[in-house]
């Protein structure tokens, strides 16, 4: 029993933190990187060809700030936004409170934070414009921002994250139980073997 529960919690880690990150960096290829924004030249917008062949397309920001700088303010840091022919195919603000930490650097302390804008599910062939720019919070002192396009990514389902997660309670749940109820027996057992010593001495 407790090898199955111990089994279920490695099922749902799976799920719940294996998945998602599977999808972010291992699932597809790389379409490339965009540099929409450096100190020297400000924020501008960038084109890019894409195909039918590459869809689902993964579209994720890094920035890099001062290591100092926190991320944790909530306010919206960055818009994104993508158009094919006049049209918005994604618009999204970025807040970088969900962001994975991608590189840290001690010698210029710099830190790079990752976020995952969404997929461009819908891949037309033709030609892209990715532009960002600065939201409402202040006080973050941005070095750069690069867009990294993933070509064939996996979506995070985060139905399936949601179930990891359910099954790592369950199974931990139960493992607790288990184990609790494996004391009783064994107290139990203790019990009625001293009483049943007594008994004998008794007699």
């Amino acid at each position: 029993m407790r090898t199955f529960l111990v089994l279920l919690i490695l099922v749902g880690a799976a799920l719940g933190f294996g998945y998602p990150w599977a999808a972010t960096h291992l699932i597809g290829y790389s379409l490339g990187m965009l540099q929409v924004y450096n100190q020297a030249t400000g924020y501008h917008t960038i084109e890019k060809q894409l195909s039918p062949a590459d869809a689902p397309v993964q579209v994720l920001v890094d920035i890099r700030v001062v290591g100092g700088t926190s991320l944790a303010n909530g306010g919206n840091l960055l818009a994104i936004t993508v158009v094919r022919d006049g049209q918005t195919v994604l618009a999204k603000p970025l807040t970088f409170l969900d962001a994975t930490l991608t590189d840290k650097s001690a010698q210029t302390n710099e830190r790079v934070y990752r976020e995952d804008a969404g997929l461009i599910t819908d891949i037309k062939g033709g030609t892209y414009s990715f532009a960002v720019q600065p939201g409402d919070e202040k006080g973050i002192y941005i070095q750069s921002v690069n867009v990294l396009l993933r070509g064939r990514a996996l979506n995070t389902i985060e139905v399936v994250q949601a179930l990891g997660f359910l099954l790592m309670a369950a199974g931990l749940a139960g493992f607790i139980i288990a184990v609790r109820r494996d004391r009783r027996l064994e107290e139990w057992g203790d019990r009625s073997m001293m009483a049943g010593q007594d008994r004998d001495d008794g007699n």
